[in-house]
């Protein structure tokens, strides 16, 4: 069975601490543009809720619009190969992992 780019990540953060893994996440919230993304609304810029990739679907309700996360840095860091994630949920709960 051959393990992809996500995959490899997730086992790799599956061996680090808290601590490391909030550090992990962190850094790739800076660089996250969900903000910037046409479906984001005002309901989750006041929650500042971010990295749906990761964390998963907002309590926010949306309209999908455009996606944008294919051009998000976070993306090719990741090995993410989906899109709305605020709407749909994490690369892991897409994967159903």
């Amino acid at each position: 069975m051959t393990v992809d780019k996500f995959e490899e990540m997730m086992q790799a953060m599956q061996k680090m601490s808290d601590a490391e893994q909030k550090a992990a996440l962190d850094g790739a919230r800076m660089k996250c543009i969900c903000m910037e993304c046409p479906t984001s609304n005002d309901c989750m810029k006041e929650k500042n809720e971010l990295l749906f990739c990761a964390t998963g679907k907002t309590g926010c309700t949306l309209v999908k619009k455009e996606c944008i996360c294919p051009e998000c840095p976070v993306t090719p860091m990741m090995g993410l190969k989906n899109m709305y994630y605020c709407i749909d949920g994490s690369e892991r709960e897409i994967r159903k992992m």
